[in-house]
């Protein structure tokens, strides 16, 4: 993955930030936000990999990843929450129709 100079971190579109991670995870680099800070782990990494995952953290950011991984978080509270919502008003339409 090359990032376009014209792209700073800050306008830097979601799907080349999830490609990152996508590449890193396959390194065995993991990132988290754990108490409201970005987090990195690498479990047994592929050390060949590294390299390029880091110069491509350097370009990214730690505070555009750390960006995304919170609307990431956002994102599926929020369908969390209206499935179990969803899930409730079936309950009480199915137990009305009893």
């Amino acid at each position: 993955m090359s990032i376009p100079t014209a792209i700073s971190s800050q306008t830097m579109p979601d799907d080349l930030v999830a490609e990152f991670l996508d590449l890193a995870r396959s390194a065995n680099i993991h990132f988290d936000i754990v108490n409201d800070r970005l987090h990195m782990r690498a479990v047994n990494p592929d050390w060949v990999m590294w390299k390029p995952c880091r110069h491509l953290l350097d370009e990214i950011g730690q505070a555009r990843i750390a960006a995304y991984l919170r609307s990431q978080a956002q994102a599926q509270g929020a369908v969390a929450r209206w499935t179990a919502v969803s899930a409730e008003r079936l309950h009480l339409a199915a137990a009305a129709m009893r």
